[in-house]
């Protein structure tokens, strides 16, 4: 099947999330003496900024413009799948599991598992630093998680005879590719083969899979935007902190609503993370030859 040199993918996965990136990043650079946290929102001052204080010529090329945000995009792809894809798949293991598997997991099973489960110094630096990478995503999941029922929500399992119907073919998958048995059990992503198998096999699929896998992909890179962009907030708010003034309660609100809105894009990450798995395992099930 021929494809476009560009696909959906490359625009919400790469380039809307790079031209993001270099809009924040040039009104941040070119804010002038910002004296709260509200002028970090302000309208006028982003107007302001790329209509009187930005003189950079490639900013008026088209073609420059769209280059520079697809290798920003790929940069913030990348990053994002080593950040917020990489905690997701520490905590919750990979959807292909828990969509599989009914299990009732603690508040310590959490913190354990992402704090010292298979840990190595070089491994233990990274989680820490990606910890404050993701913050307001990072603190709510793991503190809150938990207690508010949200972990239980995001790895709830398929019903009994659907796990049940999906883990049969995928044993009679494994004989038609002559290859071991695949164990339920393990914490490999054996969804991968299933994955190339219906990509191949099964055509009707691929337009939803794609449509999925581009959703997922905007919203893990948008979501890590969001999560930097609320660390510069917190860190800004805690630069300028006044004990002698009053208390900036519409900035504290306007973290607050970012870190709000960081959580939300993690879970729609998640969710289409999920949908991407289960659309492959629902394809494979109602598939007559596997």
């Amino acid at each position: 099947m021929e494809k476009n040199p560009f696909s959906f993918y490359d625009f919400l996965g790469y380039l809307f999330p790079g031209m993001l990136t270099l809009l924040i990043v040039i009104h941040i650079t070119y804010l002038k003496e910002p004296s709260s946290i509200s002028d970090y929102f302000s309208i006028a001052g982003f107007m302001h900024t790329f209509k009187n204080e930005l003189s950079i010529e490639w900013w008026k090329s088209t073609l420059i413009l769209i280059i520079l945000s697809y290798i920003c995009g790929q940069i913030i792809a990348y990053l994002s799948s080593v950040t917020i894809e990489y905690f997701a798949n520490k905590l919750y293991k990979y959807p292909s599991y828990y969509l599989l598997h009914d299990e009732d997991r603690s508040f310590d099973y959490y913190l354990n598992t992402y704090f010292w489960d298979g840990i190595y110094f070089g491994n233990f630096i990274w989680r820490i630093i990606l910890f404050f990478i993701a913050f307001p995503v990072t603190l709510f999941i793991l503190l809150l998680g938990a207690p508010l029922k949200i972990n239980k929500f995001i790895t709830h399992p398929l019903d009994a005879y659907i796990r049940d119907s999906i883990q049969t073919k995928l044993f009679n998958l494994s004989q038609k590719l002559n290859l071991a048995r695949p164990e339920i059990n393990s914490d490999n992503d054996y969804h991968r083969i299933v994955m190339h198998y219906v990509y191949l096999n099964i055509p009707n699929c691929q337009r939803k899979t794609d449509n999925y896998i581009a959703l997922y992909g905007f919203l893990r890179a948008i979501c890590l935007i969001s999560c930097i962009f609320t660390d510069i907030l917190i860190i800004k708010g805690l630069s300028t902190i006044n004990f002698s003034a009053s208390f900036d309660w519409k900035g504290f609100m306007l973290i607050i609503t970012m870190a709000f809105l960081s959580n939300i894009l993690f879970m729609g990450f998640v969710k289409f993370y999920r949908r991407f798995t289960l659309e492959n395992y629902m394809a494979l099930l109602t598939e007559k030859n596997s």
